[in-house]
């Protein structure tokens, strides 16, 4: 495996992308740039080299309850709420139109703040971005509800309908591992439903979010429906998931906090949708193409150097093509150059922080330490947050790197016997998000769509989201669903009308 070192700084940036670094730090409320009530402010650090590019606002309770105020008024105006669903709907394209636009300013910022490779920040997270949002748009003209006629229990003629409105003002809190896109998963069902929006990102990467609000306001939304509030977990996402004029919160990151999220929320009666980790099995059988399993098991865990959901972070193999396979995948691991995220060469991007990387690097010692073998080179730049791409073999199915969300460039690797062998050890962690199955048998394909617990299943594909299908989990990933009209039911609620004449 290669390492890429190259003398990039936010130097080089292109000046629009200079010029919004410099700016100074601020929320997006009620259609205006405005600094924290505190004043204070959080660094901004770029992942591959450690250093301070920018700073954001630091909110607190008083900076949420404004843009929570902010979003009520826009609700309540009839600038929004008697906006026809065309008008929705034309707002929406054209606000995936300036993405289109400014693609190259938000995929440097993304790279800058995320650490992901900048051709990933272009092509997947800002350009699938702007493909979701463009699928949503199309929805704000199909809300509808049912009607029925019936007989009332004293003779009279009823007619009965539903009506699908808005759920009213929306939280909704977002991670630092693809952060434009969760925002688009959020904020995009949120305005074809109606709804206005409080959104805040992570503080570790707020600066598209920001961006973001810009062309809120640039599109013609009016002031209001969207507004960005940057802070950490307790002092900004706390008090706007406690806020009593939010009427629903939608979250996405770890299990840990989904827990923490879920409690404050049901302590206010307030529903909450919650996309969750996982620790998601890719399950090859000897009958694959082990070209492209093997390619798509490597894919699924390197990808934005294994920061990613649904990530492959397990990896199970049939006995007969085990050591095969483990040879094709670790081959493929070492041709990754690691490098500063805005260099062409670098296909490995760095970890978020350093807090991650230290993380990262405690579940592989520790499985070292528990008797598991390592295959990595471990030759990572000086500079920045930098993990290896690492395969772990001879793990517990009781380990820690087994059970838990690692979150990084790491796999672990185990072999199987038969169907009914793979699929107790895929069901046998607490989480349920995704999978990914490689077979050219149609019976072990409907055998483990049938047999796994999950939200989602890939068969012989590397299983990116798409905007038409809904994306979430069950036991500990989670409830509720992103992309699809599924994810559009959570920001509608329906109410009854009956009309009984005599």
């Amino acid at each position: 495996m290669a390492t890429q070192q190259q003398a990039i700084s936010v130097t080089t940036a292109p000046q629009e992308v200079q010029e919004f670094l410099q700016s100074a730090p601020a929320h997006v409320i009620g259609g205006t740039k405005r600094p924290s009530g505190s004043g204070e402010e959080i660094e901004v650090v770029d992942p591959s080299t450690g250093d301070v590019i920018s700073h954001i606002a630091r909110g607190r309770s008083e900076d949420v309850d404004a843009a929570v105020q902010a979003a009520d008024s826009a609700l309540r105006s009839s600038s929004w709420t008697k906006a026809s669903p065309t008008t929705r709907e034309s707002l929406m394209h054209r606000l995936a139109a300036l993405i289109d636009e400014n693609i190259a300013t938000l995929a440097f910022l993304e790279s800058l703040d995320n650490g992901m490779p900048l051709p990933l920040a272009h092509n997947l997270d800002i350009a699938g971005a702007a493909g979701v949002l463009r699928y949503m748009a199309g929805w704000p003209t199909k809300i509808a509800g049912r009607t029925m006629a019936f007989e009332s229990p004293f003779g009279n003629r009823v007619m009965g309908h539903t009506r699908r409105e808005p759920v009213g003002v929306v939280g909704g809190i977002i991670p630092w591992n693809v952060p434009f896109m969760l925002a688009i998963w959020k904020v995009a069902p949120a305005l074809a439903a109606g709804c206005t929006i409080v959104l805040k990102p992570a503080e570790d990467t707020s600066l598209t979010a920001l961006f973001l609000g810009d062309l809120v306001l640039e599109a013609g939304f009016p002031p209001g429906v969207v507004n960005i509030v940057t802070g950490t977990g307790p002092e900004a996402g706390q008090p706007l998931i406690e806020h009593p004029l939010v009427s629903k919160v939608f979250f996405t990151g770890s299990t840990t906090t989904g827990i923490k999220v879920g409690r404050a929320a049901a302590a206010h009666i307030k529903p909450v949708s919650l996309e969750l980790g996982g620790k998601s099995p890719t399950i090859i059988f000897a009958d694959a193409d082990l070209d492209a399993a093997a390619a798509g098991a490597a894919e699924a865990i390197f990808l934005n150097s294994g920061q990613i959901c649904v990530a492959g972070s397990r990896l199970y193999v049939q006995k007969s093509v085990y050591d095969d396979v483990v040879n094709r995948v670790a081959s493929l691991a070492s041709k990754h150059v690691l490098g500063n995220s805005l260099d062409p060469a670098t296909t490995l991007g760095p970890v978020i922080s350093r807090r991650h990387k230290e993380r990262v690097d405690g579940y592989i010692n520790a499985a070292e330490s528990d008797g598991a073998e390592l295959i990595s080179s471990h030759s990572t730049p000086e500079q920045g947050f930098f993990v290896a791409p690492t395969i772990v073999t001879g793990a517990r199915h009781g380990a820690a790197i087994t059970q838990e969300e690692v979150f990084g460039p790491v796999l672990s690797v185990y072999p199987f016997d038969d169907e009914a062998d793979v699929l107790q050890a895929a069901n046998g962690t607490s989480y349920g998000l995704a999978a990914t199955v490689w077979t050219s048998s149609l019976g072990h394909a409907e055998a483990m769509v049938d047999g796994l617990e999950c939200g989602k299943v890939s068969v012989n594909s590397p299983g990116f989201p798409y905007p038409g299908l809904p994306e979430g989990g069950k036991k500990a990933s989670g409830y509720g669903r992103d992309l699809g009209p599924e994810s559009l039911d959570g920001y509608l609620h329906s109410k009854t009308v009956i009309f009984e004449g005599s």
